[in-house]
């Protein structure tokens, strides 16, 4: 079989050199699905890139070495002027000398950034494609009216359509996403959940559009020495002399990380526990500290316990998890959920939620709680930290567990559904 032409979307790989705080786990699904295509030898694979972050890309793509390789598609008459503006754009913001021409500058590469979405794209400029891969974002219009190449989009979740787990900013990006499903294309699902969400909301779809992909880790993580594990905690100013739970999330309703608190210090009071603390891996202390003075009476007493580390270097996860008792992830809904996947990537025993798609994740190597019943947290907390040898069994499950998902596997899957639909 020759190879499949592949143009995938890269557009969000170039956040790759930006703060952390920018890049979410849809971004580590992109990277990592893009490292692995590369690697693919049934792939012949191309770039393609939304304009406005075209010339981040490049950039990108000039100081990583796996990247070395990677073409981008052009396929706008603006193209260079679009780059050119964004370099200036970029540049302008770091030399504060110029700010004055920044509102200029940024006028007109809007100015053509529109005369490019306008412009009459001829679909034929991408026949040379057998299949069009996006890893978040809907196809452009050229490409999905292009009826010669094949749509395969990854879906994440639906949090957006969920009032009672999301926000309800309204998100563009999903937006255009949601008014692209169609009955033709086809959709990888990062769980068993995502794809009965997506069916369930959309009728029009069905299940033979469907392959699930079972997603890995942002990163290689694995169980530290305590070394490293000591310098850690002493970087992130936790006690030399206390064990610690570990958390990692933001403060959106969905993660439900009063409830862990609260919970966590009832059970501490119940047990009457002075060697143990609760490190908070985010950046939101006064907003918690505010909910949980409401939520809990006794939190003031025990609010030295809780430790907020900020943002966490990706560089330390492994460290952290590798030396927390336990990780506690009681969200409400995920799509997916890669946290869990890396505290077992580490050893790091795992308390997480039975709804949606975490038991997908974590099976029988964590336990599963009901994330709304204090007495089932209360209850899984005690079994580990009282149970030396419980918590030895699930570090040792989680470490299995986890080798039944990689980026390699959901790139071989992707390659085989292609091939399959392509002989279709």
């Amino acid at each position: 079989m020759s190879k499949i032409k592949l143009l995938y979307d890269a557009s969000i790989v170039q956040r790759l050199d930006f703060d952390y705080t920018y890049r979410s786990g849809i971004f580590f699904v992109a990277y990592n699905l893009l490292v692995e295509l590369i690697k693919n030898e049934n792939f012949d694979l191309k770039l393609y890139c939304d304009l406005q972050f075209k010339y981040f890309l490049e950039e990108t793509i000039k100081k990583h070495e796996e990247f070395k390789n990677c073409k981008i598609i052009t396929y706008s008459k603006y193209d260079k002027i679009i780059k050119y503006l964004t370099k200036l754009k970029y540049e302008n913001k770091k030399d504060k000398r110029f700010l004055i021409f920044r509102p200029l500058i940024k006028m007109s590469l809007n100015i053509f950034l529109k005369l490019a979405q306008h412009e009459n794209i001829s679909p034929s400029m991408f026949d040379e494609f057998d299949v069009y891969l996006s890893p978040k974002d809907a196809a452009p219009d050229f490409i999905q009216n292009n009826n010669k190449i094949k749509k395969c989009i990854v879906l994440h979740d639906i949090i957006p359509l969920k009032a009672e787990n999301h926000t309800n900013i309204k998100i563009d990006w999903f937006d255009k996403l949601v008014k692209s499903l169609n009955k033709n294309d086809t959709y990888f699902a990062n769980s068993e959940y995502t794809k009965q969400d997506f069916l369930n909301y959309f009728e029009f779809l069905s299940p033979e559009q469907f392959t699930i992909l079972p997603l890995s880790t942002g990163h290689p993580y694995k169980p530290e020495s305590q070394e490293k594990v000591s310098m850690i905690k002493k970087k992130y100013n936790i006690p030399a002399n206390k064990k610690y739970i570990f958390s990692l999330c933001t403060l959106e309703p969905r993660k439900n990380i009063p409830f862990a608190v609260k919970n966590f210090v009832e059970f501490i009071k119940k047990h009457n526990i002075d060697n143990l603390v609760y490190a908070l891996g985010g950046n939101y202390k006064s907003k918690l500290d505010e909910i949980l003075q409401k939520l809990s009476p006794d939190y003031n007493k025990y609010k030295d316990k809780i430790l907020y580390l900020g943002y966490v270097d990706d560089n330390d996860m492994s460290a952290l998890y590798s030396g927390a008792e336990l990780f506690l992830f009681p969200s409400l809904y995920e799509g997916f959920g890669i946290p869990p996947l890396e505290a077992m990537q580490c050893g790091c025993p795992v308390i997480t939620s039975n709804v949606t798609s975490l038991p997908e994740v974590v099976a029988d190597a964590g336990i599963q709680i009901n994330p709304k019943s204090d007495e089932e947290l209360i209850a899984a907390l005690e079994k580990l930290y009282f149970n030396p040898d419980i918590r030895q069994n699930y570090k040792i499950k989680g470490l299995e567990r986890v080798k039944l998902f990689s980026y390699k596997k959901c790139v071989d899957i992707i390659f085989e559904t292609i091939k399959m639909n392509k002989n279709k």
